[in-house]
């Protein structure tokens, strides 16, 4: 542990196309968006990349040091979408000093929030993660439990019927 507040991030395997696809998965029909291409977090283009970043609501993001590996998995999801998440993993010296690029999964932000948590759980475990990166923890759900998440929708609000015999909603219109 250095003098920072905290320890480096434990670095993971190299993210290429694999990787990738595991966490592509993970999102299932939650996810949208194209393929994640690489997005620098180099000093000189974060606040470019930030920027482009403020439209993604929900999502997963992989963030890699400068040899391609895997130094985190995390989610976002609406209130704190991923560039207001990667600012926060940012204020930390050891972490700013580690991540150079980010890879982002965006999800459809009106997605379930433990649909977005079940299916960082799912990327970990499709990785294989769990044990390999320090003391970080994902969620541990079953297939079962995460399809159900996924594919869970709210339903579309139906409106009551009016109770003046407007039946059509449109009140009185001459015929």
């Amino acid at each position: 542990m250095s003098a920072d507040c905290c320890p480096e991030p434990v670095a993971g395997p190299v993210v290429g196309t694999r990787v990738l696809r595991h966490a592509w998965t993970a999102l299932g029909p939650l996810r949208r968006g194209s393929w994640p291409a690489t997005c620098s977090l180099e000093p000189g283009g974060r606040r470019e990349t930030l920027a482009v970043l403020d439209g993604v609501l929900a999502g997963l993001y992989l963030a890699v040091d400068a040899d391609g590996r895997l130094r985190w998995l995390g989610k976002a999801h609406r209130g704190s979408g991923v560039s207001t998440r990667l600012r926060d993993h940012l204020r930390h010296p050891e972490r700013a000093r580690v991540f150079t690029a980010v890879y982002v999964i965006e999800a459809d932000p009106f997605s379930p929030r433990r649909a977005i948590e079940a299916a960082e759980g799912r990327a970990a475990d499709a990785i294989g993660l769990r044990g390999r990166m320090g003391p970080r923890t994902w969620p541990v759900v079953t297939q079962t439990q995460w399809l159900a998440l996924v594919t869970s929708r709210p339903g579309p609000r139906v409106r009551p019927p009016r109770l003046d015999g407007d039946s059509d909603g449109l009140g009185d219109v001459p015929a």
